[in-house]
């Protein structure tokens, strides 16, 4: 029996200009999709950003001028940076420099948000500081421009020196997620410490972490959890709904990125980076509830989305989804060698090859292609289990998933590759093509060019700091 049920509807009801390129040609179509991203970059004295939404320039969020990670320009920048080393081409490389610059000129409009200063996640690595540090870190070095370096050194000093006490340790956010609380960041620091050779960074993560560890929950399921976002006093999920109050009424999601998979990740390189057990006693912890919460058919498992109301709900992807909660163990593994970690990374990834998808749609993989809950962060799963284990069908399912990405490109007005989608799912009428990283035309085109170099024997990616999974394979 397929894994999870397949349902129909949205698929069918999308409009799009399905492209058949038989044999697929995934670097014209990363370069198509660049094309489109470029068409929208709004040039300045200090350098490129690039609208979100090119379709509504005159949406709120578009007219922002968005810097960070998840949907804004310091995401493109980091796909630019990758098509510039693929393909050798400096007008990519022009244009991400060009995007670094502005990112360092306007770094600080995050830095000073709100009259009490930034709010917390302002400071988080999808939606905040960290990951514009992180861009300008990975800027410097593929361009060896020392500019870059000083310019990530003063974001991540900024962050440094913004901790506020919390319990026996710090915090940025007051919350433990990893996109938008303190994994995120504490995940940065662990990085910047070892690209900046300065063990201050890896002695703040430590303090935010002992932190973590008192917001964990007993679960009497078995395990530790947390509650990534507000840690118990409620929190809002894409699906809908506002959780609140105790016990069962409590919104709670298991999965990265915003619950116990993410947090325990952090943990987990945490312990790599510290040697510190508290922190590998917590990883385990959090393993271990997700492995007593999690449906298991044979030789696969998936965690559901999430609890009280949603526990027969399935999502794949990155964010909520086996994509991204398998890191975890995989993570697990790298710093125990426990084989049972190693069963379970690869248990959770044939709960997605049995599920059906690319080519079904599911009710917890509706008809979304991005990074984030979609085809792209699915087929970066798989290239990193790949790159992790050289098993060959992991290889494989990647191509089908990027095979079938590429039939729902669409360029009706020749201006370039884009991908329409519903990614909130809950609002199904509201189908809209952005440029960003984890929803749009940046990161699904990151995606193909991954599995391109795979393909070519020279498999080379950015990979941001919550994926454990090797960055490069030679032949």
């Amino acid at each position: 029996m397929a894994f999870p049920p397949v349902t129909g509807g949205l698929a069918a009801a999308t409009p799009q200009t399905v492209h058949k390129v038989d044999p697929p040609d995934y670097l014209f179509a990363v370069k198509e999709a660049a094309r489109w991203i470029g068409a929208s970059a709004q040039v300045s004295g200090e350098g490129v950003h690039w609208l979100i939404e090119p379709d509504h320039p005159e949406l709120p969020q578009t007219a922002s001028k968005q810097l960070v990670i998840y949907n804004g320009s310091a995401g493109v920048v980091l796909f630019l940076l990758q098509l510039a080393k693929a393909t050798g081409d400096n007008s990519y490389r022009e244009q991400a420099t060009k995007g670094a610059d502005y990112l360092a000129a306007h770094w600080k409009d995050l830095s000073g948000a709100g009259a009490n200063g930034p709010s917390g996640s302002s400071f988080s690595l999808y939606n905040g500081l960290a990951g514009i540090a992180f861009t300008l870190a990975e800027t410097w070095k593929w361009t060896k421009d020392a500019r870059y370096r000083d310019a990530a050194l003063e974001v991540t000093g900024f962050i440094a020196k913004s901790v506020r006490p919390a319990g026996s340790g710090v915090t940025w956010t007051g919350t433990s997620g990893l996109s938008s609380g303190d994994t995120g960041v504490i995940l940065y620091l662990l990085y910047a410490a070892s690209t900046f050779q300065d063990d201050s960074y890896r002695a703040v993560a430590a303090q935010a972490g002992g932190h973590i560890l008192e917001l964990a929950e007993k679960d009497p399921r078995g395990g530790l959890r947390w509650f990534g976002l507000g840690d118990g006093r409620g929190a809002t999920g894409r699906a809908g709904g506002r959780g609140g109050g105790n016990g069962a009424n409590r919104t709670y999601f298991p999965n990265f990125e915003l619950g116990t998979a993410g947090v325990a990740y952090g943990l987990a390189r945490l312990y790599a980076e510290t040697k510190d057990v508290r922190f590998l006693d917590g990883a385990r912890q959090g393993a271990l509830h997700l492995q007593k919460i999690a449906t298991v058919r044979g030789d696969s498992a998936l965690v559901y989305y999430r609890e009280p109301d949603l526990t027969n709900l399935y999502y794949l992807g990155f964010c909520h989804g086996p994509s991204g909660t398998a890191r975890l163990f995989y993570e697990l593994y790298t710093a125990t060698k426990d084989r049972e970690c190693l069963d379970w990374t690869e248990r959770l990834a044939r709960g997605i090859t049995h599920s059906g998808i690319p080519e079904e749609q599911t009710p917890g993989f509706w008809y979304v292609d991005c990074q984030c809950c979609g085809l792209a962060g699915v087929t970066d799963f798989f290239l990193g289990l790949w790159a992790a284990t050289r098993k060959p069908e992991y290889l494989a399912f990647a191509r089908r998933v990027v095979e079938q990405t590429l039939t729902r490109a669409t360029s009706f007005d020749g201006a370039g590759y884009r991908w329409y989608q519903a990614w909130t799912r809950i609002r199904p009428w509201v189908v809209n093509a952005e440029t960003g990283y984890m929803l749009g035309a940046a990161g699904i085109a990151a995606s193909a060019l991954h599995l391109h170099l795979a393909d070519e024997r020279r498999y080379e990616a950015i990979l941001f700091p919550d994926n454990p999974f090797p960055n490069t394979v030679r032949a």
